[in-house]
């Protein structure tokens, strides 16, 4: 029997409405264009996309801007003005580090099927949330520690967290990232691990 809305999770309603939308898929379409003509094929997509690590990068790059945003938050909560010079250097790394990591997801979004790209497109618009709050809690910051600085930083966070959400959908269930197909042939599934339970 298959599942329904009523014994689903919320979320799962959610982001299958996600895969669906048409205006997700007509921004999508719209973004197609420009962002494969940079980051499609060429030296600099498959460097983006981790060619020469055999896996995506996207997972990777964005561990530095959220554990740098994570850290600056902890400080703003436990030391505040004490941590004031920490805590904006963090706040720098976490806005300079996001850029790496948006260009290696639009790298991975460019050879996505339509249902991943719209969701694609939520989570890139959230990332984009976090990375414009980031920024303006560290100008905040550059006039010293304040309230406002701490605030901005939490909603970045909040930005993050949501667009990671979407982030897990894209590679958890859509089982979506680039990879080298080696290791799909030698791999967990059809290598020597492959049956394996232990």
């Amino acid at each position: 029997m298959p599942p329904t809305s009523a014994n689903r999770a919320a979320t799962t309603v959610v982001l299958e409405r996600l895969e669906q939308d048409a205006t997700l898929g007509r921004l999508a379409e719209e973004l197609s264009t420009p962002v494969d003509a940079v980051l499609g094929s060429g030296p600099l997509g498959d460097a983006l996309r981790g060619r020469a690590v055999g896996h995506a990068l996207h997972p990777l790059l964005v561990q530095v801007p959220l554990g740098a945003l994570l850290s600056a938050s902890a400080l703003d909560l436990v030391q505040g003005q004490l941590a004031a010079d920490q805590s904006r250097l963090l706040m720098g790394v976490t806005c300079l580090s996001v850029l790496p990591a948006t260009l290696s997801g639009l790298a991975e979004w460019t050879r996505a099927d339509d249902r991943t790209k719209r969701v694609g497109v939520a989570h890139a618009a959230l990332n984009v949330a976090g990375a414009v709050t980031s920024v303006a809690s560290y100008l905040v910051r550059r006039r010293g520690w304040s309230p406002a600085g701490a605030v901005l930083t939490g909603l970045a966070g909040a930005a993050f967290g949501l667009g990671g959400l979407l982030g897990g959908h894209l590679s958890l269930v859509r089982k979506y990232a680039s990879h080298d197909p080696a290791s799909d042939n030698e791999g967990v599934l059809h290598g020597q691990f492959a049956g394996r339970r232990d």
